[in-house]
């Protein structure tokens, strides 16, 4: 089989790396398979027999530019016009821990397909476009069927976050349902999530969560056990997300999932969410439950989408939308017409007095759905200071 025409192959940057590497070198895991899916290719990677430091003489030899982001594991980012290619060095696993592994380099081309995860992300394709199979991944992908490489308890026991990667895959690639063994080998390896570090956990789950179809995967997850591991979900998350539109984000599938009232700063810690993250689903979640702030100060201070986020969980609840929420949506977003000079003339200094005032004053305002001119806000700041 040979790989369809596509510029992130037979273009320039791409043959310049090849030509650099003298041939010795091919393009491997998931741009190959969604080469041959016909999907979009994003991040290009190739594996070589070559020592990484042999990588980098060769590549600056080249007029490449090198840079060493993973050198102690083999990998090496070369630079293209412009574009990145990451380069390995063909591995062998020598031990694991169930989190990461020690590996050797090796020049051996399946000893480096057998330590990967999924058949049909150890497809080859070298610079002719020629594609390679030494585990039987192109019937799988032909087939929609997601398979370990080998033993699926040994490949998931040598890292814990391949269960969650086999749920965002199968949730991109499957057609055909796990069978009942592996079933069983997906709910007996859960407890070694527990092993993983939480920042881990939680991008393999939000790319799930932000993917085009995942409701399948998160109704096995809850199936086998691994899902109430990760989130205080409610019993009935699954019926609920499935009422969600396909546009719908993380954020509104993931508060389809949890109950009424979750504690999101708790799971903000235990998960590691950035403070944006946090911010963003807490903003979902007060327009979802009714808790809410007006639209406009949301709105000003994060955007539409978490009010389109929000609207989406309550009309998947069954809830209906707030009048006020659906006017709004419908109309442009008016500015805050007073700003610190405003206050200076006033008598107050910069610094946080007038900061102070100026929140409280912009805060009185969104209350009233921004319709206060620039005469009644500034009365009402004048409102605020101390009698002379």
């Amino acid at each position: 089989m040979r790989l369809p025409p596509g510029d992130w192959w037979q273009g320039d940057a791409a043959q310049a790396v090849l030509a650099a590497l003298d041939g010795q070198a091919r393009f491997v895991g998931g741009a190959v398979r969604d080469a041959l899916q016909g999907l979009p290719v994003r991040d290009v990677d190739l594996a070589t027999p070559l020592l990484p430091e042999t990588v980098m003489a060769r590549a600056q030899a080249a007029g490449l530019k090198a840079i060493p982001t993973g050198i102690d594991h083999g990998t090496i980012t070369l630079v293209s016009a412009g574009r990145p290619f990451e380069v390995t060095t063909l591995r062998r696993d020598v031990a694991t821990d169930g989190r990461h592994a020690t590996v050797a380099f090796t020049d051996q081309w399946h000893e480096d397909a057998a330590r990967r995860d999924f058949t049909f992300n150890a497809l080859y394709a070298d610079a002719d476009g020629q594609v390679s199979d030494p585990v039987g991944g192109l019937p799988d992908l032909a087939a929609g069927r997601l398979r370990f490489i080998g033993d699926a308890r040994l490949r998931i026991e040598e890292d814990y976050l391949r269960l969650l990667r086999y749920f965002r895959f199968f949730a991109r690639y499957a057609r055909l349902p796990p069978d009942a063994a592996l079933l069983a080998v997906l709910a007996e390896t859960a407890p070694g999530l527990d092993r993983l570090s939480p920042e881990r956990v939680w991008s393999e789950l939000k790319r799930l969560l932000a993917g085009p179809t995942p409701i399948d995967s998160l109704r096995l997850m809850y199936q086998v056990g691994i899902l109430p591991r990760l989130l205080p979900a409610r019993p009935d998350g699954p019926a609920i997300f499935g009422e969600l539109p396909d546009g719908a984000d993380w954020a509104a599938r993931l508060l389809a999932l949890l109950p009424v009232g979750a504690d999101l700063p708790g799971l903000a810690t235990r998960l590691r969410w950035s403070t944006a993250e946090l911010e963003f689903i807490s903003v979902c979640q007060r327009i979802a439950e009714d808790n809410l702030e007006t639209p406009y100060s949301i709105a000003r201070r994060f955007g539409v989408d978490p009010i389109f986020s929000g609207l989406t969980v309550r009309r998947a609840r069954g809830q209906e939308d707030r009048e006020v929420w659906r006017g709004w949506l419908a109309a442009p977003l008016p500015p805050f017409p007073l700003g610190g000079a405003d206050v200076q003339t006033l008598g107050v200094a910069p610094g946080p007095a007038m900061g102070r005032l100026l929140r409280a004053a912009e805060a009185w305002w969104d209350a009233g759905h921004c319709r206060a001119d620039r005469a009644e806000t500034l009365a009402y700041l004048k409102s605020l200071l101390p009698a002379p």
